[in-house]
């Protein structure tokens, strides 16, 4: 493979472009959109303040709106990479010329994993919050015994997946509960997990408490059946609590 094409690709990643944050670089790190981390280098005096712009802050609020939680990342990315949270920009100053390069990929890597940390805090919250909900809801009606949490099974691949619940049918363990939301570190783990077990598409519930984007919807109903929260009753979860294992439309 020529080596120009190569450099060709990788061009972007060399230009600076003056702005009113200061001099402003491309990296190679990403946020959770996949969408490159700027890097702003201002020149102070004899040396550089380097900062990434609310970066961090402006791409975890876009997918998680808690502010405390990715406050809480930024602090903890900015220890770690001896920078400063300042008003929700990673910074750090005092750069020397020949620090610059480190400066630069310190706070690149910073704003990345601050904003990626904090999106999947959030959205594990709100898993945690969905999951909460359906077990209330599926013990209201179903004895205790015959379901189980956070169940594994071996998968069509070889590899183990993983359900937030599983219901005792006639023969065993064969309806497979999952609480999905739209963000595709909740949905595309649960879409896994369906597409690899070798059951009825009406064997595997998909239950949202809010309504799903529409790609994701379309991806989720190919290998599970959607259910609304507040419709369990009447799907086919509803069924096995009544003790009915056909197949429910």
């Amino acid at each position: 493979m020529s080596c120009d094409l190569i450099r060709l690709a990788m061009a972007g990643f060399d230009a600076c472009e003056p702005t009113l944050d200061g001099s402003r670089i491309a990296t190679h790190c990403l946020y959770p959109s996949f969408e490159s981390v700027h890097v702003y280098v201002v020149k102070d005096g004899g040396t550089f303040v380097v900062h990434d712009a609310k970066g961090a802050f402006n791409s975890a609020w876009g997918h998680a709106r808690d502010e405390k939680i990715i406050t809480a990342a930024l602090d903890k990315e900015a220890l770690r990479y001896r920078l400063r949270n300042d008003g929700n920009r990673l910074v750090i100053s005092d750069v020397p010329d020949d620090w610059l390069r480190p400066a630069i990929l310190a706070v690149a890597n910073a704003s990345a994993a601050a904003a990626t940390n904090a999106v999947a805090r959030v959205v594990a919250v709100a898993d945690e919050a969905l999951v909460a909900k359906i077990d209330k809801t599926l013990t209201a009606s179903i004895t205790s015994s015959r379901i189980k949490r956070n169940f594994a099974v071996r998968g069509a691949s070889g590899g183990s997946r993983k359900f937030d619940f599983a219901i005792r049918g006639a023969d065993g363990y064969d309806l497979f509960v999952n609480g999905v939301t739209s963000h595709h570190a909740s949905y595309f783990a649960k879409y896994v997990a369906f597409s690899d077990v070798e059951v009825d598409r009406s064997n595997k519930i998909a239950i949202r408490d809010e309504e799903l984007k529409t790609d994701v919807e379309s991806l989720m109903l190919k290998v599970a059946t959607i259910v609304p929260l507040a419709s369990i009753g009447a799907s086919k979860v509803g069924a096995y609590a009544r003790g009915k294992f056909e197949t429910v439309n």
